[in-house]
């Protein structure tokens, strides 16, 4: 899992993005943004920290609570795909059309 991180240091950079569009351009401590960016990081979090401790269970003879383990990780892994694939390009998007419209708003 190790060599993981950079991928996930990625992900992690991409769903930044928005968020820091959020704070800097339009003044907002903490909006939708952030919580789809700190969604996302929960979501690793969870893959990683309960596998991580599924696979010790299930060394150290705990198969059924390492399982359980598992199975959380699991479900935070099949509902990772909504936010980097769906709202973070559109909220992206939205941001950036948002940012362009003040602009040329302020040029005229």
């Amino acid at each position: 899992m190790l060599r993981d991180w950079p991928a996930v240091a990625v992900y992690l950079g991409t769903a930044l993005v928005p968020y820091l569009i959020e704070c800097l351009a339009f003044k907002k401590r903490f909006g939708i943004f952030a919580i789809l960016f700190w969604l996302f990081a929960l979501q690793f979090l969870t893959i990683y920290t309960f596998v991580s401790a599924g696979e010790f269970l299930e060394n150290n003879g705990w198969g059924l609570l390492g399982g359980l383990f598992k199975g959380v990780a699991a479900m935070a892994f099949m509902t990772i795909g909504v936010i980097p694939f769906i709202a973070l390009p559109l909220s992206t998007m939205s941001a950036l059309v948002v940012l362009a419209f003040r602009l040329f708003r302020q040029v005229r």
